[in-house]
C-alpha cells in the first residue's frame, strides 16, 4: 500500500495540471487508472511507474554534519592520493550502515561516487566532504615540560597567568607560526590563536597546579606515594612483617614483649644467685 501511494503522489508531481476531483487507482502491478470528474479514464501501465528497488533507494550516505570534521586539504582542486583516502575514512565513520562490498572513489575536487554491490551509486558532493586547511590542522601546540605552582588553580593572578603564557611560548618558540597568540584564562586554560584565525587550546590542568601538592611535572609516569610499612625488618629480613609488633612491643617470633622478656631474665639471675648461696651453707655444714 505504501508503495501504491509513492505511485499515486509521483502521477501527481509529473502531471500538475490534472482537474481538481481526479482520482487515481493502482493495482499490485503498478498499473495506474485514473478517472476524471465526467468518468472518463485514462492508464499508465506500471512499467512506466515502478521498477525494482536497488541498493541506493534504501542508502542516503552524507558527509559530516559539523563543517569543522570535512577533510582538511591543502588545495580544494587538486586532492592528494593521501587526503582522497581521508575522504575515504570520513565517508565510512560518518555512513557505518553502507553494504559490504560498496566502493567509494574520490576525484580531485573531493566528489566521491559510492558504488553499491548491485551497480547502482549515489554522489557527495566535495564541499560537504573537505574544507580548506587551517594552520590549527597542521600544528599540535607543546605542553611544557613544567607546570606553573599557583595559590588557586580556578582563579590564576596576573602574574601566574604571565607565567604560563611564558612557559607555552618558551616550549613553543620553533613550532608556533610568527604572529600567533598565546592566551591564559582563570583556569589557566591557554588558547592558541594562529595567524589565519584557527586555534587550539591547551587544558589548565597540563599547565598550572595547587602549591604544595609536589606534581609539578608533565610525564605519563605516575608518582606513587611511599607506603611506609614496607621497611625492610634487619632483625628477620621480611618486608614490613613486623612493623605493627614492634611498635606495640613485641618480639618478632614469639609475641612476648620487652618487659616480659626483661622480668624473665631477672628472675633467672635471681634465681642464680640464691643457688649460689644454697650451695655455700651445704659446704658449711659438710
Amino acid at each position: 500500500d505504501g508503495e501504491k501511494n509513492d505511485v499515486k503522489d509521483e502521477i501527481g508531481k509529473e502531471n500538475p495540471d490534472l482537474p481538481k476531483g481526479t482520482e487515481v487507482e493502482v493495482d499490485d502491478k503498478g498499473n495506474a487508472t485514473i478517472t476524471y470528474p465526467d468518468g472518463s479514464k485514462d492508464t499508465i501501465p506500471g512499467s512506466d511507474l515502478v521498477r525494482p528497488t536497488k541498493d541506493k533507494d534504501n542508502y542516503d550516505p552524507q558527509g559530516p554534519k559539523d563543517p569543522d570534521d570535512r577533510v582538511p586539504v591543502k588545495d580544494q582542486d587538486h586532492l592528494t592520493d593521501g587526503e582522497k583516502n581521508d575522504v575515504k575514512d570520513e565517508i565510512g565513520k560518518e555512513n557505518p550502515d553502507l553494504p559490504k562490498g560498496t566502493e567509494v572513489e574520490v576525484d580531485d575536487k573531493g566528489n566521491a561516487t559510492i558504488t553499491y554491490p548491485d551497480g547502482s551509486k549515489d554522489t557527495i558532493p566535495g564541499s560537504d566532504l573537505v574544507r580548506q586547511s587551517k594552520d590549527a590542522d597542521k600544528i599540535t601546540p607543546k605542553v611544557p615540560d613544567t607546570k606553573v605552582p599557583v595559590a588557586d588553580p580556578s582563579h590564576l593572578t596576573d602574574s601566574e597567568k604571565d607565567q604560563v603564557k611564558t612557559n607555552v611560548t618558551d616550549a613553543n618558540k620553533d613550532n608556533l607560526p610568527s604572529g600567533s597568540q598565546i592566551t591564559v584564562g582563570n583556569d589557566g586554560t591557554t588558547t592558541v590563536t594562529y595567524p589565519d584565525g584557527s586555534k587550539d587550546t591547551i587544558p589548565g590542568s597540563q599547565l598550572v597546579t595547587a602549591k604544595g601538592n609536589g606534581n609539578t611535572t608533565n610525564s605519563n609516569v605516575k608518582v606513587t606515594p611511599t607506603n611506609t610499612n614496607n621497611k625492610i625488618n634487619k632483625d628477620n629480613n621480611s618486608l614490613g612483617k613486623n612493623t605493627a609488633n614492634a611498635k606495640a612491643g613485641e618480639l618478632p617470633q614469639t609475641g612476648e614483649t620487652n618487659d616480659s622478656q626483661k622480668l624473665s631474665v631477672i628472675g633467672m639471675a635471681l634465681m642464680g644467685i640464691l643457688g649460689l648461696f644454697g650451695l655455700g651453707k651445704k659446704r658449711k655444714k659438710d
